[in-house]
């Protein structure tokens, strides 16, 4: 099956996904500190939080801030600020209150469960320094989807078996299919080898990738639910293929959820400066209207109105019992 929900009735899916999410269920919502949260945050968050709190799980809020280059103070606030405005509120992570704190859910506080987990890879040869310039690397082979693939110029330098600080660090990706189910959008097979090569763990200037950092960070907090959105499904193959190296044999569910587009056909995001959450609360707007927006354009309510925080759950629950979504009275 192909990676679009256009020709799918997505509650059905969803009313499938239901019955194999295991009760109790760890799922997080992670966002980056390198803008405000926009209304796609908020699908995410939907879809998170109704989905664990349908199946009596745990939601971990966490802030995946590995590009330090583009992290901002104001924005890890202010997530944090929004998330709390919203009224989704965390099992366990971040919230304001423990903003000022070191903290085992910022990425930027853990570097030991990095450097231990590279240590552990570059220990059975399955990661090495990769010195080729990006001019280099753009004049190579591109893979599935348009993506640019390494082809492993460095990976037999005995130089770079240890690799030192100021390169990139790789991991060596062989040619095997990662299969997997989707609870979306069904089967699922991928070859990292063919779409991206030998991708990095750790960029030139010391920052974790976060192909690396969420696998770790996932190990670490025991998560065995992944609700993200459908931009982010061809990196679920070499997450996976990344796991079993670092030892997870079993690798977590994964649901990618449906995206939001402009008017232009972008998909909703910080980049782009999509309308912040922080603006529509400025504007006036209340939780409940933006949530229901939210479910609305993402096509979870029929028609759009107000829903609480609190009643995302209702939402996701009762989907075994209406042929359709309605609004949650």
């Amino acid at each position: 099956m192909g990676n679009s929900l256009h020709k799918i009735d997505l509650h059905d899916r969803i009313r499938a996904a239901l019955e194999r999410i295991p009760k109790g269920v760890r799922t997080r919502f992670a966002p980056s500190p390198t803008g405000y949260l926009h209304l796609g945050h908020v699908v995410n968050a939907i879809f998170v939080w109704g989905i664990a709190k349908a199946r009596q799980g745990r939601v971990v809020v966490r802030l995946e801030d590995h590009d330090r280059q583009r992290w901002r103070l104001e924005h890890e606030k202010g997530i944090l600020e929004e998330i709390q405005w919203l009224g989704f509120e965390a099992d366990e992570g971040l919230s304001v209150a423990e903003l000022e704190g070191v903290s085992a859910y910022r990425q930027s506080d853990c570097p030991e469960r990095y450097r231990d987990s590279l240590a552990a890879l570059t220990t059975h040869g399955l990661a090495y320094g990769c010195g080729c310039s990006r001019k280099v690397i753009l004049a190579g082979q591109y893979g599935e989807g348009d993506e640019l693939r390494y082809p492993g110029f460095c990976r037999e330098r005995p130089d770079m078996l240890s690799p030192p600080d100021g390169l990139t660090v790789r991991v060596k990706v062989d040619g095997q299919a990662v299969s997997f189910e989707d609870l979306l959008l069904g089967p699922q097979k991928q070859v990292p080898a063919q779409q991206c090569g030998d991708f990095s763990l750790r960029d030139r200037h010391g920052q974790w990738t976060y192909q690396f950092a969420c696998v770790c960070d996932d190990i670490a907090q025991d998560i065995d639910l992944v609700v993200r959105g459908q931009d982010l499904v061809f990196s679920t193959g070499r997450q996976i293929l990344l796991g079993k190296m670092l030892g997870r044999q079993q690798p977590p569910l994964f649901l990618h959820h449906p995206l939001l587009f402009d008017e232009s056909g972008r998909k909703l995001s910080k980049r782009h400066c999509s309308e912040s959450v922080s603006a529509m609360r400025e504007q006036g707007r209340s939780p409940e209207e933006v949530i229901g927006e939210a479910a609305w354009r993402c096509g979870l309510l029929d028609a759009p109105g107000p829903l609480g925080a609190t009643e995302v759950s209702g939402l996701f629950a009762r989907v075994g019992q209406t042929a359709r979504f309605g609004k949650v009275g």
